[in-house]
């Protein structure tokens, strides 16, 4: 059977690929397209643990991906659907070919790696060893780990907004922000390109409970579903 309609996904931060089942659900709710989603991570199924990638490195697996599926499918036209800081890696992939980029609850702004690790040492269990490398006990059950290699690339993310807006001189980009957003917190996207479609949906980070419904119908009339 011949494929002729693809969505790629970009999954967020410290998550397996189906980013806790959100891409799961929005796969199962549009027809018609053939889904990828990959790991960014490492994973450990045996320690219960993920070892987050750099952010440049998420940028590379996502180009690879990309080269495959336009190298395997040459006639397809493929779509790309990135959550959070699956947002981030797109923006420095930026590649070149895409028919819509969705952005699900992109980040605006990132906290230096002090800060945002002091926030995260709040937590109990939290450990940090000589060399940098955090271990992050998650609700889970399971620990990220983050190497100082993911420090370095979040450091280096000036300005998440001009990544979006360099992916809008290239291909059509919609962003989904979740008015509730108890991750990102407040967010400002007053710096948008007007090439960019920006929706508004009350929902938290996750998109979670009563409020997936709510995406997923937004999902398929972006898709044409």
């Amino acid at each position: 059977m011949s494929v002729t309609k693809i969505i790629l996904y970009s999954h967020g931060f410290g998550v397996e690929k189906d980013d806790r089942g959100l891409f799961t659900d929005i796969a199962n709710s549009l027809g018609d397209f053939r889904h990828i989603m990959f790991d960014y991570n490492q994973i450990d199924e045996q320690a219960n643990t993920l070892t987050v990638t750099s952010l440049h490195k998420q940028a590379d697996m996502l180009k690879t991906q990309y080269d495959i599926l336009q190298n395997s499918y040459p006639d397809a036209t493929i779509d790309l659907i990135c959550h959070s800081q699956g947002s981030i890696a797109a923006g420095l992939a930026n590649l070149h070919g895409i028919s819509k980029i969705v952005l699900l609850a992109p980040p605006t702004r990132f906290l230096d790696s002090e800060t945002k690790l002091e926030q995260m040492s709040k937590r109990q269990g939290t450990q940090v060893q000589d060399d940098g490398t955090v271990s992050y006990p998650r609700r889970d059950s399971s620990t990220t780990i983050i190497k100082q290699d993911y420090w370095h690339s979040r450091d280096a993310i000036a300005d998440p907004i001009a990544l979006y807006n360099q992916l809008a001189q290239n291909t059509e980009v919609v962003i989904i922000n979740a008015l509730n957003d108890e991750v990102l917190g407040e967010t400002n996207y007053s710096m948008l390109s007007d090439k960019i479609s920006l929706m508004h949906l009350e929902a938290n980070h996750d998109f979670k409970d009563n409020e997936r419904p709510v995406l997923l119908k937004t999902m398929k009339e972006i898709f044409n579903q």
